[in-house]
């Protein structure tokens, strides 16, 4: 399977985005051409260190193309050791549960999506189809055009922490920062740090004082 990359890019403080800037937010995600539609919003109990390309619920939902209404659960992956439950995750087993809520092709649905959806009191998920690789910045950035690459928006009803640097098969450790609003993406292949277009949008939404984190397993 190889080594992924889930890095996150959050607020330097732990900041809850209202609902109508976090939708704001996505819309701009799409009108910069950083991601490509269709979008899945999903509300539950996520975690933040559930790695992205492989273990989160967002991903299930990604590739399995759940109809509205669908319950969202972890599944033990088939490497996994049982030991792992008794580490925290990442290094350990995420155990996330969440429900579809709506799903779009535009970009133009997101904020009535948001507006009805449980923000604040659940925690809430917005995955995306893929990166648009028609930016060619973007395609520099992951050095190939590759679809597998999630982004997922995370708006957090409760302050969770994300290790900066993570190896999944590596003894717990830190440091971390807590997050509550936060944009992760899952790769395999590309430069550090978030693509200059991702980094753009996020400056415009979530302020200039942004911190990165990443997971490698």
């Amino acid at each position: 399977m190889g080594i992924w990359t889930d890095e996150f890019v959050a607020p330097a403080e732990p900041v809850l985005l209202t609902a109508e800037s976090f939708a704001a937010m996505a819309v701009d995600l799409v009108r910069s051409r950083v991601v490509r539609t269709p979008w899945l919003l999903a509300a539950g109990d996520l975690c933040a260190n559930a790695v992205l390309p492989y273990v989160s619920v967002l991903w299930q939902a990604r590739w399995q193309d759940p109809s509205v209404g669908t319950h969202l659960a972890s599944k033990r992956p088939p490497w996994a050791d049982e030991d792992e439950d008794d580490d925290p995750p990442p290094w350990g087993r995420a155990k996330e549960s969440a429900t579809a809520l709506a799903q779009g092709d535009s970009a133009d649905t997101l904020a009535a999506a948001l507006a009805s959806a449980p923000y604040g009191e659940q925690d809430i998920g917005l995955v995306f189809h893929s990166l648009d690789f028609t930016h060619p910045v973007i395609e520099r950035h992951y050095w190939r055009t590759d679809h597998r690459i999630l982004l997922a928006c995370f708006a957090l009803a409760r302050q969770q922490e994300r290790p900066l640097s993570a190896d999944t098969t590596d003894t717990p450790s830190g440091p971390f920062h807590p997050v509550r609003t936060f944009v992760s993406t899952g790769f395999k292949l590309g430069d550090d740090g978030p693509c200059p277009p991702l980094d753009a949008v996020l400056r415009r939404h979530l302020g200039p004082d942004l911190i990165c984190g990443r997971t490698r397993g």
